[in-house]
């Protein structure tokens, strides 16, 4: 090969090499793009995803009639704008998601299965931030994604339900029996109570939310600091700590999900100027009301940024289990003399009957 055909060689392989070594530089991660992310799941649920919609909407209604709403459009407005640009993350099925403000200075927050989220005012009051607000909202919407709720409803069914009726509620018809017994806002008891499994998995991912949705993830940890300098200020723990049990090291965590992200995302956003301004705007609202009425229909109202007070139904349920479980054990039938008078009950007999083998039958 001569010298001036092996120089035209060479300048046909430059280009080509360049674009190898290009593709070599983006194939290869740097440190601050690797997403080691935590995998989460929903745990087992004998509930669907429908009927935890069904679920959330009646309960929704009763908690509204037990809770002073803001009930103003603004304010619901920029939460719900907000709060879908966060759901839209969010992974798993995906519920139609609402975002309501209670007239509460408490700092608090709960979600009820299948998207209805309550957000108190003092929650908005009190963030530094967009940001803030986002990873408070960003946790709710985790609760319902993860669908905690119906979850935890599930294992207490589950431990106190006969086995009788085991092989039955698996289907949506006996699924269906068992919130028309219990009631759907009588279920909030179980609802809202999560375990601090549930918080934690709730914390890493609304870090996971809020930073796919551009925000920076440090602002959940950020805002836990606020509470527990307020706590330690006031001494006495935020509401928001009363009704979410706090997980160990649960900043801690919070951080360690942020280094699994890679750090903030590229060009994060803190704040807004839709925040700054919804949040004088709530400022400057009238002062929420000290007193809440009770709800109509009896019963004890809750105290200002206190979950609904609910009903005890779960209680008569238990004994109406507990008499199924008798019968299974002595194979005595329920006859006429036995069978409930009230219409919900006649629903777990009629379930039992259906899902028992009763002897000389």
């Amino acid at each position: 090969m001569t010298r001036s055909a092996s120089r035209s060689f060479a300048a046909r392989l430059r280009p080509a090499a360049a674009f190898v070594v290009m593709l070599a530089l983006v194939a290869i991660p740097t440190a601050q793009t690797v997403d080691k992310r935590t995998q989460l799941r929903p745990g087992w649920n004998l509930f669907s995803p429908k009927q935890d919609i069904e679920l959330g909407i009646q309960s929704a209604k009763e908690a509204e009639k037990q809770l002073v709403m803001l009930h103003d459009a603004r304010v619901d407005g920029y939460l719900n704008n907000l709060g879908h640009r966060l759901a839209s993350h969010a992974p798993g099925e995906k519920y139609p998601y609402e975002y309501r403000c209670v007239n509460t200075r408490d700092i608090n927050a709960f979600a009820l299965p299948g998207g209805s989220i309550f957000v108190n005012r003092g929650i908005i009051e009190g963030a530094d931030n967009e940001a803030q607000l986002a990873g408070v909202m960003g946790h709710e919407t985790s609760h319902v994604a993860l669908r905690h709720g119906t979850n935890q409803a599930s294992k207490a069914f589950i431990a106190q339900a006969p086995l009788a009726l085991l092989g039955g509620v698996l289907g949506d018809n006996a699924v269906g029996a068992i919130i028309s017994q219990i009631g759907g806002f009588a279920l909030n008891s179980v609802l809202l109570k999560y375990s601090r499994t549930a918080e934690s998995q709730a914390d890493i991912l609304g870090t996971q939310i809020i930073y796919d949705s551009g925000y920076d993830p440090r602002a959940m940890a950020q805002f836990f600091e606020k509470l527990e300098a307020e706590e330690k200020k006031n001494g006495a723990p935020p509401e928001f700590f009363s009704n979410h049990p706090s997980p160990e090291h649960r900043i801690e965590r919070v951080m360690e999900e942020v280094d699994k992200l890679g750090g903030p995302p590229k060009n994060y956003k803190t704040d807004s100027a839709e925040f700054r301004e919804i949040k004088k705007y709530v400022m400057s609202l009238p002062a929420p009301p000290k007193q809440v009425q009770p709800p109509a229909g009896g019963g004890n109202a809750p105290s200002q940024g206190q979950r609904p007070e609910l009903p005890r139904a779960a209680s008569r349920t238990s004994r109406t289990m507990r008499s199924h479980s008798t019968i299974r054990r002595t194979g005595v039938p329920p006859d006429k003399a036995m069978r409930p008078r009230s219409p919900r009950k006649a629903a777990w007999w009629t379930m039992a009957r259906a899902t028992t083998r009763w002897p000389g039958a």
